[in-house]
Order: structure tokens, then sequence, then C-alpha cells
């Protein structure tokens, strides 16, 4: 007895890689024209979360937020209302920060490995 396939599931290979020519970030003006909205393909609320904090302690923001739109689409919007600043480089500026937070936090962990390691006996050979 085969079990059926849900019809609605996207494709494994739609989920990982952007189709020729499309873009991993888009960005328009809303309605009102005071925010930017961006959408990140491939991405979900990970992502979406952490850029949200992160843009939330700047002090040029007066408002962040992101939503996923669907669940079964693999894209995440983040919402920018920036204090007179351009959306564009908040977001570049602040996921440069997270980058540099991963870094760090990267290298700190690597340095406690090896430090516990060292105390350990049992590790010598790995």
């Amino acid at each position: 007895m085969s079990v059926p396939t849900l019809s609605n599931k996207p494709e494994t290979v739609d989920l990982l890689v952007l189709a020729p020519g499309e873009k991993k970030v888009t960005c328009t003006i809303s309605d009102k024209g005071d925010c930017n909205i961006f959408v990140i393909k491939l991405e979900d609320h990970t992502i979406g979360n952490l850029i949200k904090i992160q843009l939330c302690q700047d002090p040029k923001v007066l408002f962040a937020a992101y939503r996923q739109p669907h669940p079964l689409q693999n894209a995440i919007e983040i919402t920018i209302k920036p204090k007179g600043y351009a959306g564009v480089k908040l977001l570049s500026d602040n996921v440069n920060n997270i980058l540099s937070q991963v870094a760090t936090l990267k290298e700190n962990f690597a340095k406690k490995i090896q430090k516990y390691k060292e105390s350990n006996s049992y590790y010598e050979d790995y």
C-alpha cells in the first residue's frame, strides 16, 4: 500500500536553489512610502527572527518586523521603518553585525573546545 503524496508540497530543489536569474533579496517601498519591505528567498524564521531582533536594537530603526507569508513558501518578508536612513543600508549594516557576532561566537567556541580537549586526556587522540 503506497502512501499518497501531498500535491501542494514544493519540490525539494525549490527549497534549496534559486531559479536562474532569480534574486535572493528584493526591496519594495510600502504604500505609505515610509517602510522598506525586503523579501528574502530561501530563508525561514531562523534568520528572520535574528535579523528582526538585531534591527530592533538599532537606534536608527523605528520599527522592524518579519513574517513568513505562507508556510509552503520558503521566503520571509522583513519590514523596516527607518528614522530617516536608507533601509537597504540599515539591513546591510545589521546583517554584517550579525555575521561578526557569529564569527566571534565561533572563535570563542573553538577556543573553549580546544581548552577542554587539552584538560581531558580522553580527547588526545581526536
